[in-house]
């Protein structure tokens, strides 16, 4: 099998890993009118604790890929959290629901960072930029998709539907992961202890100066717009009473401002990143500021007027702010891979994943903060959540301070 072959089945991956922890979010209403004494809030909480699970477990997988396969690690995840989200669809109360989605968080944390370091093994240095593009797009997509299922079926079919159609999905990625051809990784001095692999992988990691500037600036990114993106469709339908599919059509047009952004951005990265070390992370700063910037004017004139020309101008702005949003992953995710070598590589983006959900919990508990000072609508704390991700800005300086000469010495 060629590698653009095994690339594809990687992105299919991607695609349902995404759609699958974002499922139950936006049928929150829908699940508490059909299981018994199950909360809002209760569902909420679910979607926290499978963020957080998520996260932690991607550490112990990444530990695992030093060791082992990552191939077959990707298919025993993939298939847990296959039967689990199938077993999820069969849930009639709170800890019938909330049991295999802790299984399904397991197998998601095994996803992103085997995936990432399978892509950059893949992929020469020159390419990754664009790589990485392509498989953020195909994340948005996956995204994209578990809002349109629960936008648009759960309003004549069942909530568990959804569920299982990317359940179905994940099976498919099982049958399609025996065929994947894993690049050839180092493979010595792995029959060394386990806590030498827990010890020096994370010592090597953070002993990089541009390693640690950048895990900081990740998860203070998301503290400030992990919980815009989920919780999109809940301010609509929730401050401007819009129904599920006017929000959901709302909501597919932002996606399809991030949906170019990835491949767009991460090409202009690669090409200045020849030119200079820094050219990654100067396009990852317009990124930041132009996306900030955007939604903040976008929330702050809806939060004005619900005028018919000021919803359009809102569309607009934050289409506009997705879209530059939407390139800052690739950019950081293949400096990551620039920074860190072969056998460390998927422990750096297990952490970096492990920052980004605790950043996005906790963007969502400062949401959940403000909507109880400002009367349980959303658009005041999601305009306050953009000025903070504005002020994150400020930590790309150190990052373009250490890493030229960083990447100089791993070279």
């Amino acid at each position: 099998m060629r590698k653009l072959d095994s690339f594809k089945i990687l992105l299919l991956l991607v695609f349902f890993t995404s759609a699958l922890f974002s499922t139950l979010s936006p049928m929150a209403v829908d699940i508490e009118r059909s299981l018994n004494n199950v909360k809002q809030a209760q569902v909420l909480l679910i979607v926290s604790i499978f963020l957080a699970i998520g996260a932690i477990s991607s550490l112990f997988w990444a530990i695992l890929s030093s060791r082992f396969s990552y191939k077959k690690l990707l298919i025993i995840a993939t298939l847990l959290w296959s039967i689990a989200e199938l077993i999820t669809a069969f849930a009639t109360d709170f800890y019938t629901l909330l049991i295999p989605q802790i299984f399904a968080a397991i197998g998601f944390g095994a996803v992103i960072p085997i995936s990432y370091s399978l892509i950059v093994d893949l992929f020469e240095s020159e390419k990754r930029g664009r790589a990485f593009g392509v498989k953020e797009m195909i994340y948005v997509l996956g995204i994209g998709f578990a809002f349109i299922l629960a936008g648009f079926l759960v309003g004549f079919l069942p909530w568990f539907i959804p569920v299982i159609i990317v359940s179905i999905g994940g099976f498919i990625c099982v049958i399609l992961l025996f065929f994947l051809e894993e690049p050839k990784k180092e493979t010595n001095k792995l029959d060394e202890s386990r806590n030498w692999i827990n010890f020096k992988d994370f010592k090597k990691i953070i002993t990089i100066k541009s390693n640690i500037w950048i895990l900081i600036f990740y998860f203070s990114v998301f503290i400030g717009y992990g919980a815009i993106s989920p919780f999109f469709t809940t301010l609509l339908r929730n401050d401007y009473n819009f129904s599920p599919e006017i929000a959901t059509v709302f909501l597919i047009f932002v996606f399809i401002g991030q949906i170019p952004s990835g491949i767009i951005f991460g090409n202009l990265g690669d090409k200045l990143y020849k030119k200079n070390k820094n050219g990654r992370m100067k396009v990852a700063l317009i990124c930041l500021i132009g996306g900030s910037i955007f939604n903040i004017i976008g929330f702050s004139l809806i939060l004005i007027s619900q005028e018919l020309f000021i919803i359009i101008i809102f569309l607009v702005f934050t289409c506009l702010g997705a879209t530059f949003f939407g390139g800052l992953d690739p950019l950081i995710q293949a400096t990551l891979g620039e920074l860190n070598q072969t056998k460390i590589r998927s422990t750096a983006f297990a952490i970096s994943n492990l920052l980004i959900i605790l950043g996005r919990s906790l963007s969502i508990f400062l949401l959940s903060i403000s909507l109880g000072i400002f009367g349980n609508h959303y658009t005041p704390g999601f305009v306050a959540l953009s000025f903070l991700a504005l002020i994150c800005a400020v930590l790309i300086l150190p990052i373009m301070k250490f890493l030229p000469k960083d990447i100089e010495n791993i070279e």
